[in-house]
Formats: C-alpha cells, sequence, structure tokens
C-alpha cells in the first residue's frame, strides 16, 4: 500500500513535469520542480512526520503508557509462575534424589503436575500475546480512525490530494520540501480535538 502511494506521487510528479524543459532547466542540466508550498497548493502533497505524532500527540503518548503498563503486568504475572514452577520442579527433583515419593506411581503423578503447570504457562504466554496483539491493534485502528477524521475536517478545502507519512523507522518519503511537512499544524489540531 504505502509503495503504491509513492509509486502515485512518482507518477504524478512526472506526469506534471513541464513539456518545455528547456526553459525550466537548473544549471545542473536537470529539469527545475516547481511546485507551490503545501500551504499554497490546491490538490497539493504533504507529509506528517509519524515519529513526532507519536510523541507529540496526547492520545499516542496515553495509549502507548496504557499498552506498556499492559505489557509489564503480563511480564510480571509470567515471571511470578516461572519462579512458582521453578520451585515446584526444584522441590520435585530434591524429594526425587532423597527417596521421599511412596512410590513410583506418586513419583509420575508428581511429574504429570509438573508438566501440566508448564503447558499452563505456556498457555497463559500465548494468551497474553494475543491479547497484546489485540490491544495494540485496536489503539492502531483507533489511532488511524482518528488522524482520517481529522485529516478530512482540515482538508476540506482540498488543499491537498495526498497525505504521506515519514518516519525514521521506514522510509516512505525520499525527498520531501521543508514546506510540504504538515505535522505540527496536525498534532495542535490532534491535541486540540482530544481536549474536548
Amino acid at each position: 500500500m504505502k509503495k503504491t502511494i509513492i509509486l502515485a506521487a512518482l507518477v504524478a510528479g512526472l506526469a506534471g513535469c513541464n513539456k518545455d524543459q528547456k526553459e525550466n532547466v537548473k544549471p545542473n542540466d536537470l529539469p527545475k520542480a516547481e511546485q507551490p508550498s503545501a500551504k499554497e497548493a490546491k490538490g497539493g502533497i504533504a507529509y506528517v512526520e509519524i515519529d513526532s505524532l507519536a510523541t507529540g500527540y496526547q492520545f499516542c503518548v496515553e495509549q502507548q503508557e496504557e499498552l506498556q503498563k499492559k505489557q509489564q503486568g503480563y511480564a510480571a504475572q509470567l515471571q511470578k509462575e516461572g519462579k512458582a514452577f521453578e520451585t515446584a520442579a526444584e522441590n520435585f527433583q530434591k524429594k526425587l534424589q532423597e527417596g521421599k515419593f511412596s512410590s513410583e506411581q506418586e513419583a509420575r503423578n508428581a511429574q504429570a503436575a509438573l508438566q501440566k503447570q508448564q503447558q499452563t504457562i505456556a498457555q497463559h504466554e500465548a494468551q497474553y500475546n494475543e491479547a497484546m496483539a489485540k490491544a495494540t491493534s485496536e489503539y492502531q485502528q483507533e489511532l488511524k480512525s482518528r488522524i482520517n477524521k481529522f485529516l478530512t475536517e482540515y482538508n476540506k478545502n482540498g488543499r491537498f490530494s495526498l497525505v504521506l507519512t515519514n518516519s525514521e523507522a521506514a522510509i516512505n518519503v525520499l525527498y520531501a520540501e521543508p514546506a510540504l511537512d504538515i505535522t505540527k499544524e496536525v498534532i495542535e489540531g490532534l491535541n486540540k480535538a482530544y481536549k474536548k
């Protein structure tokens, strides 16, 4: 999807090149790109720095804190269960070495209980991972919905045909004029709407 947006932006840029490139040539013999700034252009292109949005938009900050608390809670629970299992396994081993089981069947039952405890921990880990994936997905869907709603209102005059994302982690925009960056305006608008 992101590659399609970038490709569409490149195609649109190439299609809009001036036919008479001789008049529009830089000293390095490359065509000079003439595009009005994002704030002036109707149907232009703009971008939002996602990294800045994640740290500047209060909804993101709060939701990330909630996800981190949830993750820490699950990790603490798993650690507690893991320690209980280790203690039970050590006690089993000690009892086995000291011959304190009254029968072989009692030892097998104790070993089976340990295996069941270990399986329960694995099931809990899978449940916690699933719960975290679900919570993260719900957060991302809500964030996308909020951004789309805001951008629809923000762009009701139609000045942008395309709003891209940019991030240090994923290169979506190879080059962009700083005038096309609407991150600050988007963060301010989203925070204003979030406080209501």
